[in-house]
């Protein structure tokens, strides 16, 4: 079954069941142009604007992004943006004079922002939930102050006492606890995670790092393959000069390849094992090479053009992950209706932007 007017790249049906891949139709020279116009206006109007300018730049890539012929809606208004963004700068204000004054209430200060972390996460993805919707159906999040405060700032303390080795385990807890928090209709998603997928990504990582390393020690040496003892009988400055030349690029590189790896195995991990019981279930088919060269075309693209070509990366990346993501879908989605109150404060979420603690789902 198929919305009016769709036309699915991938659909396929399992009785009942539809499983459809998500589609992305925007295009780079349309959203370069409303990104600009809205960037200048902001400048011009001393930042007023990007309230206005969030709204539209959000409208656009919901509104081109669909599963199932239904698009994606971005349901915050500009002036209610607006209000949560002057009421957290007057927050910030007070708060970067009062740590001025002298360290004690620099400390207190201090103290009062870690305490207060764990709320603007909350309130943070309330808003941004609350104001995305799905066949005119919102999503939603719910998480107890107590609970934020456990996996935000309790769980990473287990990371640094145990030197690191335990932070797979910690983010795979923190990641799942965040995309459970999240709901649909009143119905909670489900992530069915495994550490063990998050310590064999790292170690993968590891691998490659290793392996580049012994071509780098190899090509430095003159020695392939490098023998043990060698080394330091084998070194010259001229040997040296032209890999000592490349390394700067070859590590830019080569941080965009394990940052590919990484992000793109956890999240194939994710999306396969993530559902709403009932609803729909996720799948991604990311390919990790292909997602490094994005990812890495999309910096040097970054950098050519000083910044100017962001709108064109984010069009980029969006066509590569709607393609490699899809959705099954069961009957009762079609019976579903709405049950999240549309009235909530943009305070939090600004709020949590400002302090740089924003976070997202997506």
């Amino acid at each position: 079954m198929t919305a009016p007017g769709s036309s699915p790249l991938f659909s396929v049906s399992h009785g009942h069941k539809r499983t459809h891949a998500v589609q992305f139709s925007g295009g780079k020279l349309q959203y370069f142009r409303l990104w600009l116009v809205n960037m200048l206006l902001s400048i011009i109007t001393l930042g007023i604007y990007s309230a206005w300018a969030k709204v539209r730049n959000n409208q656009y890539l919901y509104g081109h992004t669909q599963l199932e012929g239904y698009r994606l809606q971005y349901l915050a208004r500009p002036g209610q943006i607006l209000r949560g963004r002057l009421l957290a700068l007057l927050i910030f204000a007070a708060y970067a004079v009062i740590s001025g004054l002298n360290p004690t209430l620099s400390a207190v200060m201090t103290l009062l922002f870690l305490l207060a972390m764990p709320w603007l996460i909350i309130q943070g993805l309330k808003f941004t939930l609350r104001n995305t919707a799905y066949r005119n159906i919102r999503f939603s999040f719910q998480a107890s102050y107590l609970s934020v405060l456990g996996h935000f700032l309790l769980l990473p303390l287990i990371g640094v006492f145990t030197l690191g080795l335990a932070m797979p385990w910690v983010v795979q807890r923190v990641q799942k606890f965040l995309y459970e928090s999240a709901g649909y209709g009143g119905h909670r998603f489900a992530l069915r995670s495994s550490a063990i997928e998050y310590y064999e990504a790292v170690l993968v990582c590891i691998a490659v790092i290793a392996f580049f390393a012994v071509i780098a020690v190899g090509l430095a040496t003159g020695l392939t393959p490098v023998s043990p003892g060698s080394v330091s009988s084998h070194l010259d400055p001229q040997q040296l000069r032209p890999v000592i030349a490349v390394l700067p690029f070859a590590f830019f590189i080569l941080s965009y390849l394990i940052a590919a790896i990484y992000l793109g195995m956890i999240r194939n991990h994710i999306f396969n094992r993530l559902q709403i019981p009932g609803l729909m279930r996720f799948h991604s088919s990311l390919k990790i090479l292909p997602f490094a060269w994005l990812m890495l075309s999309n910096a040097l693209l970054l950098i050519i053009t000083l910044g100017l070509a962001f709108p064109v990366t984010r069009i980029r990346k969006y066509h590569f992950l709607a393609a490699a993501t899809q959705v099954t879908l069961e009957p009762a989605i079609d019976r579903l209706t709405d049950t999240v109150d549309e009235q909530h404060s943009a305070f939090g979420e600004e709020a949590a932007g400002l302090f740089d603690v924003d976070l997202s789902l997506t």
